[in-house]
């Protein structure tokens, strides 16, 4: 066996588990691209309105604060502990393979995730500090507050790849756990940390990662 050698190479799971994908990859695209053009770019005061109800949503400083503030962070790390759950606690090849696809899809969604924001460069409601897009919203729950950009949302695009993948391997939890990756877009608006749009982009390009991942293990032997 050879880790880089040519004779172990598979590009055509890759090609097989794009075209299994297609429409679902093809409807995310486009929600990302909407949420860019119509949220960001073209309408973006529409953005904008729908963040503020959400912000001011309850009593400054009030345990709904602390609850999306949890929250945010369940949806954002609970791969890490189903990782090490389902590979080292499991006794079934369909737990460590779960963890398999889990753990590459997270790897895609955060890549994919910087790539993203890196290229577009848009600000978070309070960014930049000196003259922020929406200056009645500052971050609730984060210190020191995140300074990269903000378009999409990382916790989002996490919390909706971790969904995604529980969905197709373990369906009644995957129902909790889109539940999760829900509360988790509406809290990183709540905390101001993201405009809608961040979230909406978020939501589809986890799912995308997650799709994608899954379709890659069918051609796996054993998956």
């Amino acid at each position: 066996m050879s880790l880089f050698g040519k004779r172990e190479l598979d590009m055509g799971s890759w090609w097989h588990s794009v075209r299994e994908s297609a429409e679902i990859i093809l409807v995310c695209i486009a929600g990302i691209l909407l949420a860019l053009l119509l949220l960001r770019i073209a309408f973006p005061n529409i953005d904008k309105a729908w963040a503020l109800p959400i912000y001011n949503v309850g009593a400054s400083n009030s345990a709904l604060d602390d609850i999306t503030g949890y929250l945010a962070s369940i949806g954002y790390f609970a791969w890490v502990p189903l990782i090490f759950w389902m590979y080292v606690f499991r006794k079934t090849k369909h737990g460590w393979h779960s963890a398999i696809v889990l753990a590459v899809a997270i790897v895609m969604a955060m890549a994919l995730v910087e790539l993203l924001k890196a290229g577009f460069n848009l600000p978070r409601p309070y960014q930049p500090l000196n003259a922020p897009v929406v200056p009645q919203i500052t971050p609730k729950f984060e210190t020191p507050s995140p300074i990269n950009p903000g378009f999409p949302s990382g916790h989002t695009t996490t919390a909706f790849t971790t969904a995604t993948v529980i969905l197709g391997r373990y369906r009644n939890w995957g129902y909790l756990f889109l539940g999760i990756a829900l509360g988790t877009g509406i809290s990183m608006v709540h905390l101001g940390l993201h405009f809608p749009s961040d979230v909406i982009a978020g939501a589809f390009l986890g799912t995308v990662c997650g799709t994608f991942a899954l379709r890659l293990a069918k051609y796996r032997e054993g998956f």
